[in-house]
């Protein structure tokens, strides 16, 4: 990773400590709190500092902004570095950094590129990774960002492709999509679960068909990232020559001893973690959770050995590949999650009721004009605030709405879970958002000017094939 420090103006560092320190003297409007004021201010003091400084100071000064307001610095260090999730981000180190360090990625890649189903065509190897990322998002989306991320550096390092380059940054954005609309894709595991538990609480008079709403999730989220890879292709021009060209002899390439036992860790940490969400050793191996499997798979390093008889990786040198930024950027979007809906309680924010007051302009529209318009009104929210408190916000208006005239709420709902994963301009849309803008070959500003360009041809096409598709679906079920 480039450590090189760049020239920056002291007055990014002054706009983002007035937000994050001041937003909560700042006189609240539609309701809005102290509380939620400074939420608010921390919120958009951290999302300037991340495009104009780096990902680890402005993190750092949106907690203690955080900490200043009544929600207490107890509450910011259990709720950011005491989350599961920001523990795993450290702890997985231990596991992803072995195969980083040993250039198992960088072999997984020549062999992925040396293939002769793959070699010479870069479109079909970038949807098979976009698809890949979109079965398997369902378990824990976040720390497969990292792995992925880590994948698609060694891939396109090993065909010299620049940084910033548009295939970087479009593959880095597209992974963290397909893993978003993967982590919706079962209903009883991770996120799925967190959508349609919401949904069931709030609606048990209206249950979800399980079949379509598998139907509707699997053929939407393929179509999805079909689409993704056309408009990479056809509309932003992106440039995928070098991964065409790539050595067609690589796939002859031999693994070492040590690239082989990274590997191994590398699926066995993967398949541990699908195998205790679903399957019969679910009851034991949900025991353990991802910070137990990260740990244990840390604990294993010293008695792996290389061909020399040597331990393939220090557990000390593998944990000082930990990002911070990355670390301390999804604690503080962990946090706001939490703080941000209002939930706590004694800890009011008003900020879900300001939002909802957006959609009440548009409630005299024709039925599926309205269904339209809140549909789009939530995915530029999910830019701007983390994806899960938009669908969970907007939710109940869609459904009331559904319900007076004559629509079908959960194929309605099902389309919300859908377009609340296009989260994808800012790190704080999306923790898993926030991983892929922290990856080598891209900058976040340049991430985020890619999301902005891509974002509205994607929501157009999600509607359009999303609810003619989710509406046979449901049709053929009801």
């Amino acid at each position: 990773m480039d450590t090189k420090a760049k020239k920056i103006s002291p007055i990014h560092y002054l706009v983002v400590a007035a937000f994050c320190l001041g937003g909560q003297f700042v006189p609240g409007f539609a309701g809005i709190t102290p509380l939620g004021m400074g939420i608010l201010g921390c919120f958009v003091g951290a999302v300037y500092g991340w495009i104009t400084i780096d990902m680890l100071w402005p993190s750092i000064v949106a907690m203690f902004g955080l900490g200043m307001t009544s929600i207490g610095f107890d509450r910011v260090i259990a709720g950011s570095f005491g989350n599961t999730t920001v523990m795993a981000l450290i702890l997985c180190m231990g596991v992803i950094g072995i195969a980083m360090t040993t250039g198992a990625f960088n072999w997984l890649a020549s062999k992925l590129l040396g293939n002769k189903l793959m070699q010479g065509k870069p479109w079909v190897t970038i949807w098979v990774i976009l698809f890949i990322a979109f079965l398997l998002g369902a378990n824990n989306p976040i720390i497969l960002m990292i792995i992925f991320g880590a994948f698609i550096t060694s891939m396109l390092n090993a065909c010299k492709v620049a940084k910033n380059s548009k295939l970087a940054v479009f593959t880095y954005l597209g992974t963290a999509f397909a893993l978003m609309l993967g982590q919706i894709l079962f209903p009883f595991i991770s996120t799925g679960l967190v959508f349609y538990g919401a949904y069931m609480k709030m609606f048990a008079a209206y249950p979800m068909n399980m079949v379509a709403y598998l139907l509707c999730m699997l053929v939407v989220g393929i179509l999805m990232i079909t689409c993704w890879v056309l408009v990479m292709k056809f509309v932003m021009r992106v440039d995928a020559k070098p991964l065409a060209e790539f050595c067609s002899d690589c796939a002859e390439l031999k693994a070492t001893r040590s690239q082989k036992i990274a590997l191994i860790m590398f699926v066995g940490f993967i398949l541990v973690n699908v195998l205790a969400a679903v399957g019969p050793l679910k009851p034991y191996l949900s025991l353990l959770g991802l910070a137990g499997f990260c740990l244990l798979g840390t604990a294993l390093m010293p008695f792996l050995k290389d061909e020399e008889g040597k331990a393939i990786g220090g557990i000390e040198e593998l944990l000082h590949l930990c990002n911070w930024g990355q670390v301390t950027m999804v604690g503080f979007i962990m946090l706001l999650s939490t703080y941000m809906s209002g939930s706590v309680p004694g800890l009011e924010t008003g900020i879900p009721a300001a939002m909802a007051m957006l959609f009440v302009p548009f409630m005299g529209m024709s039925p599926w004009v309205f269904v339209v318009v809140a549909l789009v009104l939530a995915v530029i929210l999910t830019n701007f605030a983390n994806n899960m408190i938009v669908a969970v916000m907007v939710m109940p208006l869609l459904v009331n709405y559904a319900t007076k005239v004559g629509l079908d709420p959960t194929m309605v709902v099902v389309m919300l879970f859908i377009m609340a994963q296009f989260a994808l301009a800012t790190p704080a849309a999306s923790p898993v958002t926030a991983v892929a803008m922290t990856q080598e070959l891209a900058d976040p500003t340049e991430m985020t000017k890619a999301a902005c360009k891509i974002l509205p041809i994607m929501m157009v096409l999600g509607l359009i094939i999303g609810l003619p598709v989710c509406g046979v679906i449901f049709s053929l079920f009801a």
